[in-house]
């Protein structure tokens, strides 16, 4: 007897993820306090963010395209 399951089949290729960082992690990497990361997102001013249940999830490649879109460069002087 088979199986068969109503699961789309995608290749292992093409279903490559990025993991999700927290605001813990995007605001170490940013070098500003996570407090400076929640006001950005209040003000609509921050890199875009997914909220998962109740804690905030930041896309890794949204992070690095919301920094060269502020003109801020690899040393932190923008």
């Amino acid at each position: 007897m088979s199986r068969t399951s109503n699961r789309p089949t995608v290749s292992r290729s093409r279903t490559v993820l990025e993991r999700l960082l927290s605001a813990d992690e995007v605001a170490e990497f940013l070098g500003i306090p996570v407090s400076t990361l929640y006001q950005w997102r209040h003000r609509g001013c921050g890199p875009d963010a997914y909220r998962v249940g109740r804690h905030l999830r930041y896309d890794p490649a949204t992070v690095r395209s919301w920094l060269e879109e502020h003109g801020v460069d690899h040393d932190g002087v923008g």
